[in-house]
This record gives structure tokens, sequence and C-alpha cells, in this order.
């Protein structure tokens, strides 16, 4: 049984320079145009690099962008289970700066309906409220199985609507940025207690403020430490990562959410949101152990 499992999308990124829009008819040289992979992958790799066995389940097709993520997972040891889909299913153009980020994506999500049953795991993560909604029975069957859920919600408008109206406690865990929280409740400071019904434990990023929450019912906040933020894209994804190596590591709770927020921190000093050296993560993949 591996220690986690991500499933979702995994995106083919294009970072687009700031400040650079040409008029109609016109072509723009610029020093450089980033390029690189993210989504699913971006919460698995930092996983990987924290030292926990992660399997990542991800629609593939045969393109260069699929080839590119096969060999990236081969080289940080994630174990790969394909589902049958077109060439390069998920692209994103990013659009960021110190401060925030933007998408205009494309993602076959329809392809996700082929999971019937997740590999056994003692964690499952899913990067976005649209993938949960149509995993939802292998969720739940996951849940059966053993597996711990957690679920970051992503920007779907339709989906944080419906986030506070959700019971039953389906997930363990369930993170949110400082702008999805006020999307889903009208209220950043009280959404851990609005969204009870929808996970266990809800933690809220707020960026350059930290991060707080309810973990096991009880209050958590954590402080940011001060950082040069040169991209913010995939840090949400590296909390998450953080968050849950600390759970399946057993850390007490506050060491729990300390943990995301120094992956975050890594992330933040970087391009996009992917590892692709684990010693990027070496100081902190020894916490806890």
């Amino acid at each position: 049984m591996t220690d986690l499992v991500v499933v979702g999308m995994a995106y083919f990124e294009v970072f687009v320079p700031p400040h650079v829009r040409p008029a109609p008819g016109q072509e723009l040289f610029v020093d450089g145009i980033e390029l690189g992979l993210g989504g699913a992958l971006n919460t698995a790799t930092v996983a990987a690099a924290l030292g926990l066995q992660v399997t990542l389940c991800i629609p593939m097709g045969h393109g260069i962008v699929d080839q590119a993520v096969a060999l990236l997972a081969q080289r940080l040891g994630i174990t790969l289970v394909p589902l049958a889909a077109p060439d390069n299913p998920a692209v994103s153009l990013v659009f960021s700066d110190a401060l925030d980020r933007a998408f205009v994506s494309s993602a076959r999500l329809d392809v996700l309906a082929q999971v019937k049953r997740l590999p056994k795991a003692a964690w499952v993560h899913v990067p976005g409220l649209e993938e949960a909604s149509r995993l939802e029975e292998p969720l739940t069957q996951a849940r059966q199985d053993g597996a711990r859920i957690s679920v970051s919600a992503s920007w779907s408008p339709h989906q944080l609507s419906r986030l506070a109206g959700r019971k039953g406690q389906a997930w363990d865990l369930l993170v949110l940025n400082e702008k999805e929280a006020l999307a889903a409740c009208g209220n950043v400071a009280a959404a851990p207690q609005h969204l009870a019904q929808a996970a266990h434990s809800v933690l809220v990023t707020l960026g350059a403020n930290g991060a707080f929450g309810m973990l096991n019912a009880a209050p958590v906040r954590v402080p940011a430490v001060p950082v040069k933020v040169l991209d913010p894209t995939g840090a949400g994804d590296a909390f998450c990562a953080g968050v849950i190596a600390g759970f399946v590591r057993g850390l007490a709770d506050e060491a729990v959410v300390q943990l995301g927020a120094s992956a975050a921190e890594k992330i933040l000093n970087q391009i996009g949101g992917l590892v692709t050296d684990p010693g990027l993560m070496s100081d902190l993949a020894k916490e806890g152990l």
C-alpha cells in the first residue's frame, strides 16, 4: 500500500511574461518563456520529495507532454496509473506575478469518469473541487478501504458555492485559499466552522499571513515566514503536500500545518510548483522522522 495517491489532471504550463500583450498582427520577442508541468504533478512531486511513496493517477495520451510526465515520474520514483486520454489532455496559460496568478486552461476532465477504484493508500488527494465532483464514488470507496481523503478547492465558483451545503464530512481535509474561502462562505474567518460538515479538518491559506483553520476539531494558526516571492504558482499544492506528509508521519497539529507552510515557502522561490530536484525539500524530508 502506498502512502499517497494523487488523482487529477497533469497540466502543461506556459508562463506568459508579465505585461507582455502584443497588438493584433504583431509579434513580440522576449528574453524567455518559461514552460513547466503542474496540476496534480505539483502535489505529487512535493510529496515525493518529502519522502512519501506516491502514486499518480492522471489522464494521459502519447503526446510530447505525456512523455515528459512519464519521464519525470520515473526520475522521482512516482508510480503512474494512466487513464486513457487524448494526447496532452491538460494545458494552461499562466499569468502570474509575485502577488497572484491567473490561468486560461483546457482540461479533459471527462476522462476521470474512467476511475472506478483507486489504488490502496493511506491517503488520497484530489487537487480541485471539479475533479472531486467527478470522483465521488471512487473516493467513497477509497475511504471505506481505509484511506483518508483530502481535497484542495482550486477556483471553481460553481463548486465553491455548493461547499457550505455539503453534509456528512465525506472528506478528512479541505484546503482553500483566502479567495476561495470568501467565495464559499462570504466570511474568510468563519470558513472552518461554516465548512465543518464538508470535512473533518478545514485549513485556509492566507499567503503572506500564513494559514489557519481547524484540525481534528482543534483550532490551529501558523504565521508565514517572510520570503521573497518569485512566483506563487503551486504554493497551495505544496502546502497540501506538506500537510499530508505531516499527517502520515503522525506529527502534532501545529507541526502538520507548519510543514505545509514550510513546503510552500520553498516553492515560492521558483517558477512553477513542480519539484524536479528532491534536494529542494531535503531538510523538510527529515522533519518528524
